[in-house]
């Protein structure tokens, strides 16, 4: 009861921040520093996703930021705050990073569209994966300019390789992503509906199996293709 009606999605800048700051070592290798480093544009390009999606869904943003201690925070923080006026339409709140860490297993049915920083995402994401019960049936997209990348959220899976173990799910949900993105709606929704066939009939691969009957990956991806 407490996922039932879930439905959002994160938005996670990926070029920039404390993972691509300058870094290094001094003091003879006793001190270590992380620079995060954000330009206004590279949150503006990230917002304006977000604000263009949140228009399309429930209208709801919401900035998960540290602007209580971080000064790139307090620029996230007055760069959408200052984007708001071009979207009169969507809500929009704001709110600390470990806040939102804990509403997101407490209450994840509050949240619709969220924005965030490169650490911050890659945190919440990993978190948010698991509520509905296995990171294998999480999509992903990384958005650029001219190229975009469809994958499951956790990436590769070298220990499963030659197995026939994984969870396809993730990658035929990331396959939908990529149509909805190409503008081809009905066919995500038939990608999403026979993957939503298969959760509620069983056939499913073992990390979603709960102790019944599980099946291969290259079953799984049969029994999709014949039901699509």
């Amino acid at each position: 009861d407490r996922i039932e009606g879930t439905d959002l999605i994160i938005l996670r800048e990926l070029t920039g921040g404390i993972y691509f700051g300058e870094r290094g070592r001094k003091d003879d290798g006793n001190t270590a520093y992380d620079t995060m480093t954000y330009q206004r544009f590279e949150i503006e390009r990230l917002a304006k996703k977000g604000f263009d999606m949140a228009m399309k869904r429930s209208k709801k943003l919401c900035c998960v930021d540290k602007a209580n201690v971080l000064e790139s925070s307090r620029l996230w923080r007055e760069t959408v705050q200052a984007m708001e006026k071009d979207y009169p339409e969507v809500e929009v709140t704001y709110e600390f990073i470990d806040a939102v860490a804990m509403r997101l297993i407490q209450w994840p049915k509050g949240y619709d569209v969220i924005i965030t920083a490169n650490l911050f995402g890659d945190i919440l994401t990993d978190e948010a994966s698991v509520i509905a019960g296995s990171m294998g049936l999480m999509p992903s997209s990384s958005v650029g300019s001219k190229v975009s990348l469809y994958e499951p959220i956790h990436g590769s899976y070298p220990q499963a390789a030659g197995k026939d173990i994984a969870n396809p799910l993730a990658t035929v949900l990331s396959a939908a992503m990529l149509f909805e993105d190409m503008n081809m709606t009905e066919e995500a929704e038939e990608i999403r509906r026979v993957v939503n066939k298969s959760l509620a009939e069983g056939y499913v691969t073992e990390d979603l199996a709960d102790g019944g009957k599980s099946y291969k990956t290259s079953e799984v991806g049969d029994w999709l293709a014949s039901n699509i």
